[in-house]
């Protein structure tokens, strides 16, 4: 008892130093970064990818097949940091969505972004439970859109170029949300699941498409990733999100030709792990 009525303010200042330093590091940490950070996460045979702006307005582009999404974001977000600005799903099968319900039920979410095509599955419909619980406003993505994260950071909206709100498309890659990340004089070409059609409706569209990486659609398999696209996007690197040892034998070997022949450098999440790219203005480029 004595110990600890002459050790006990000691030790109440200690953890308070302590809390202070550790509150400190974590503001300098936050302040020194500068630019957009893009983080394409190694999360199994699926998507998540996530964006920070210079100021750090944070997007989320899917969530990957299973929770393992929030110990992502746990290590690429400050420690106190419980919302996200923008959520987006940019198409509803499980190896996209399945995740981004666990991040609904854990941080609060500013707004989500969606091509609004209806799709009958158990995790589709706990997803727009989720969201009218919530109440997080939900826009219907559309060519032309334009959201801006930070003065020299925007999302270009390239896809979907026709209205699937409130349908059911055969095929729901057809209704695939696509993005170019722009940041000053450098961009990232966000492609989902699109499929080599949807590749050539860009292509004639007119959009630009220009860019120095490619995430390369439908997690390199032989449906996506054509050569005339590639070419169009003309990337430095193409990133490639896809589990280890997959069942479905991805990335396709046309896929890692194609991006050979056009001499595009390449990085796979189930050989790179987590794809870091950061940029201050003078290009994206890989970061450990």
């Amino acid at each position: 008892m004595e110990n600890i009525k002459k050790y006990g303010p000691i030790w109440a200042l200690t953890c308070l130093a302590c809390a202070v330093a550790l509150l400190w590091y974590a503001v300098f940490a936050i302040s020194s970064r500068h630019g957009l950070e893009l983080m394409v996460f190694d999360i199994g045979q699926g998507d998540a990818i996530f964006i920070t702006a210079s100021n750090g307005n944070q997007v989320l582009v899917d969530g990957g097949p299973t929770d393992a999404v929030l110990g992502k974001l746990g290590g690429a977000m400050p420690f106190w940091d419980r919302s996200i600005d923008v959520v987006v799903l940019t198409h509803p099968h499980a190896d996209h969505l399945a995740g981004l319900i666990a991040v609904l039920r854990r941080y609060d979410v500013g707004m989500v972004l969606e091509s609004g095509a209806d799709y009958s599955t158990p995790e589709y419909r706990e997803w727009r439970a989720l969201l009218e619980q919530k109440r997080v406003p939900v826009i219907t993505a559309h060519s032309g859109q334009v959201l801006r994260l930070a003065p020299q950071t925007e999302l270009d909206v390239l896809a979907p170029i026709k209205s699937f709100a409130g349908m059911s498309p055969k095929n729901v890659h057809d209704a695939m949300v696509v993005m170019r990340l722009v940041h000053a004089s450098s961009s990232a070409l966000l492609t989902g699941d699109a499929e080599k059609s949807l590749e050539y409706d860009l292509l004639f569209s007119g959009v630009p498409l220009a860019s120095d990486i490619l995430k390369a659609g439908h997690h390199g398999s032989k449906t996506s990733t054509s050569e005339d696209f590639v070419r169009a996007v003309a990337p430095r690197y193409a990133v490639i999100s896809v589990g280890r040892k997959n069942r479905y034998g991805h990335p396709y070997q046309q896929t890692l030709d194609t991006l050979e022949k056009l001499h595009i450098s390449v990085l796979r999440t189930d050989q790179d792990g987590d794809v870091r790219f950061v940029s201050e203005g003078a290009g994206l480029r890989p970061a450990p």
